[in-house]
């Protein structure tokens, strides 16, 4: 027992030394993490203002900020200490050789309790008193154990310990005093090792939260701050909630359900940090569906994510709205100018914007859009995609004009494909003067950006790379051959 009580204390006094050594080694990388931190807490106010504001060089800073504040949690940045801190790579060190000695002491605990529980002809040998206080210690040690979230982070190993007690329980029963203060010590030992673990994986799990939670703040402050510049580019300025329903319907169905998607990911985000402050962080992490460290981090990442999307569709979704505006007032002078000034007969049942194909028609953004917009749900034009004008002169000639969006680079510009069907041989002078009429349409003096483009030849628009024209000239084709 002599022996005994010596490999526990010095298993006691390993532990206690780890656990100097590593809050010694942890020093450099809390104090880098606590600092980052405090530097985004003093951020918090700048960021909401730049947002509003839409400072970039200010968002960027708390960007930085972030990044800084998750690379200080993540095991690179331990790592980087190591390799430029000799003093925290000496600790390091020494960690490791006390967990390995940690790790040969607790074998020789085990050795000798299990010497002790197999050696039947010891009966009665042992203070019965001390038994009971060292499995009393134990089950004490157990309670506190049972109390931390240790099937979140050590699953089934509280188990093994409740095994070992009632074991020692048992040999204290039959007498074996010795060897149920045997098991007793080893228990307890183990436990205290698991209570460690159990603290360390806990705080980490923390410290992720902590920074899913700034970077979820931060997104959702974007996505708020897009619907109000929204509102404020229309010059919808209504805040009741019909209007705020409006304008998200809008949102979506000009960023093609971008917009929707992006909230929609974020709020079953929210979803886990509403359970987490709704139950309160240790009712939480007993909870055994819950949230992971693991989890944690891929939620961190998805978060990353759709800020990068939502930065892709915050441009251009109010291009698309404003090329679509410009679309149909171009459509609407050409139709004046080519009507009231050249007398030519617009054929208004097959012009109009293209029909949204199955896919795009059968979308909720385009439904919801279509509902609000029109109040007609049978309706099926498409306004996001090109406008189509249909025109024919007294000798039977037929002008298609088309008004084609064109996405680059976040950015949509108008382009204008003009095509005439003589029925016969082509009369240039007469496509000059409809060219010329269309520029004066739509008050483009000068041609220089090349916005309208006359195509005698149907196949030169099927040779293009651009799908936009490949399909502008599938249209033509389609409609020529109905015109027949």
């Amino acid at each position: 027992m002599d022996e005994l009580k010596r490999l526990e204390r010095d298993v006691k006094d390993l532990q206690k030394q780890l656990n100097r050594q590593k809050d010694e080694a942890e020093r450099a990388r809390k104090k880098l993490i606590e600092e980052n931190r405090r530097n985004l807490d003093a951020y918090q106010t700048e960021m909401k203002r730049a947002i509003k504001d839409h400072d970039k060089a200010a968002q960027a800073e708390y960007e930085r900020l972030l990044r800084e504040y998750q690379y200080s949690l993540s095991d690179e940045a331990g790592k980087k200490l190591a390799e430029i801190d000799a003093d925290y790579n000496r600790l390091v060190n020494e960690v490791k050789r006390s967990e390995e000695e940690l790790a040969r002491k607790n074998q020789e605990l085990e050795q000798a309790v299990q010497e002790l529980r197999s050696n039947l002809t010891r009966r009665e040998e042992g203070s019965s008193a001390q038994a009971q206080e060292y499995l009393q210690n134990a089950v004490g040690e157990f309670r506190e154990i049972e109390a931390k979230p240790h099937e979140k982070f050590m699953p089934k190993r509280l188990e093994i310990f409740y095994t070992a007690l009632k074991d020692g329980q048992q040999l204290f029963k039959a007498g074996l005093y010795e060897a149920a203060t045997a098991v007793a010590i080893s228990a307890r030992a183990g436990m205290e090792r698991l209570g460690f673990n159990i603290d360390d994986k806990a705080g980490e799990w923390d410290r992720q939260y902590d920074l899913l939670n700034l970077k979820l703040n931060y997104l959702r402050s974007r996505i708020k701050q897009e619907l109000d510049d929204w509102t404020q580019y229309i010059g919808q300025l209504g805040d009741d909630a019909n209007s705020r329903k409006s304008r998200l319907i809008e949102i979506n169905y000009w960023s093609r359900g971008e917009y929707a998607a992006v909230v929609m990911a974020s709020n079953k985000i929210s979803d886990v940090t509403s359970a987490v402050e709704q139950a309160g962080k240790s009712a939480y992490l007993k909870q055994p569906d819950g949230a992971s460290t693991d989890d944690l981090k891929k939620y961190i990442q998805e978060v990353d994510s759709l800020g990068e999307r939502l930065s892709a569709l915050s441009g251009i979704y109010k291009e698309r709205y404003t090329a679509s505006c410009q679309r149909a007032e171009w459509g609407e002078n050409i139709i004046d100018f080519l009507t009231d000034e050249i007398n030519l007969r617009w054929i208004a049942e097959i012009s109009g914007f293209r029909q949204a194909d199955p896919e795009a028609a059968a979308a909720k953004e385009y439904k919801d859009y279509i509902h609000i917009q029109f109040g007609d749900d049978s309706l099926r034009e498409d306004t996001r995609e090109w406008l189509k004008l249909v025109f024919e002169n007294s000798s039977g000639s037929t002008v298609y004009v088309y008004i084609l969006p064109i996405e680059a680079k976040n950015k949509v510009g108008n382009r204008i494909i003009l095509h005439i069907d003589f029925g016969g041989a082509e009369q240039m002078q007469y496509s000059r003067d409809i060219y010329a009429h269309i520029c004066e349409a739509i008050s483009l003096e000068e041609d220089q950006e090349d916005t309208v483009n006359y195509t005698p030849d149907i196949n030169e628009l099927k040779a293009s790379s651009n799908k936009i024209y490949k399909e502008t000239a599938n249209d033509l084709e389609r409609l020529k051959r109905r015109r027949q």
